[in-house]
């Protein structure tokens, strides 16, 4: 893994976040993907998609508050363009910068209405892709999603839930619609008596997990009671890299919702904390609780 020595923002935690770690592996593709989008926007600087990409290659080689800048610039003259604000404010959520994110990515959604489905790449943060043209997806999707995890680590589980809602209903993939539907039963259940989160659950379906990308499946069916807790604790032991946070975030939030369990809760909770890759949404949201626990407050990050 190689890291940047350069900050790029402060943690709910108030502790310094340098560069991303990135697999070295993926190194050349990185380089190619960067070097094709400075090209693009060489021969036509008046093409936005290829700033867009060119801020998205960015941000994917660690450079996350200079992909923001360039973000910014492209919004000063795209200002009408919903993916300008979807992908500034996907940037922000990692950057922990909370309320510019979800303006953002509420931007987004406004400027998306009465438009078709924009189809974009799916994005790469968490692990799952390393060649974007793999998968794609939306940008009300993603708009929606990010805006309803941005606000469920604010602690606004209510305002949360309607969006990740959106998000479920408008999801292209199974996959897609398990993401949204695992965070939409995190905030439910945060904020009811469990009878919203149980219909939640009521709606997956075990055929999902048939050639799942994403791990969040596996966790809807831990909930359902259809995947044994000790197979969870196994993943999050020892399971490949893109699910350990998320399923020791899932074992941390079920002992959450039990007081004589508040102890393992943080245990498990440092462990999604601990991972490498401190922009994936696990590690964020455990981050957000571990703060809430501690009594840290907000860390203001211009």
């Amino acid at each position: 893994m190689v890291t940047s020595s350069v900050a790029e923002t402060i943690s709910l935690l108030g502790d310094t976040l340098y560069g991303l770690p990135l697999d070295a592996e993926g190194g050349p593709a990185r380089v190619r993907r960067i070097s094709a989008a400075r090209d693009a926007v060489g021969r036509d600087s008046s093409d936005v998609s290829a700033w867009l990409r060119l801020g998205r290659s960015t941000a994917e080689l660690g450079r996350l508050r200079e992909a923001v800048g360039i973000f910014s610039q492209v919004a000063a003259t795209y200002f009408d363009d919903p993916r300008v604000y979807r992908e500034r404010g996907e940037i922000l959520l990692r950057l922990r910068q909370l309320d510019g994110a979800i303006a953002d990515l509420r931007k987004a959604g406004l400027l998306s209405v009465g438009r078709g489905p924009i189809v974009e790449s799916a994005p790469t943060f968490e692990g799952e892709v390393e060649a974007p043209a793999i998968a794609l997806t939306t940008t009300q999707y993603q708009a929606f999603l990010l805006q309803g995890v941005a606000l469920y680590c604010k602690g606004n589980y209510a305002a949360a839930y309607p969006v990740l809602a959106e998000a479920a209903g408008i999801a292209l993939t199974a996959d897609e619609r398990s993401r949204a539907m695992l965070w939409l039963f995190f905030a439910l259940r945060r904020v009811g008596d469990g009878r919203d989160a149980k219909s939640v659950l009521d709606l997956v379906e075990p055929e999902w997990a048939e050639n799942a990308r994403f791990p969040e499946i596996g966790l809807l069916l831990a909930f359902k009671g259809l995947v044994p807790s000790d197979t969870i604790t196994a993943r999050a032991l020892a399971g490949r890299a893109d699910e350990r946070a998320l399923y020791s975030y899932g074992l941390a939030y079920f002992m959450q919702l039990r007081p004589e369990r508040k102890e393992d809760a943080e245990t498990w909770l440092l462990r999604a904390h601990s991972g490498g890759n401190w922009a994936t949404l696990p590690y964020l949201a455990a981050e957000a609780d571990l703060a809430r626990l501690r009594g840290v407050k907000r860390v203001l990050i211009r």
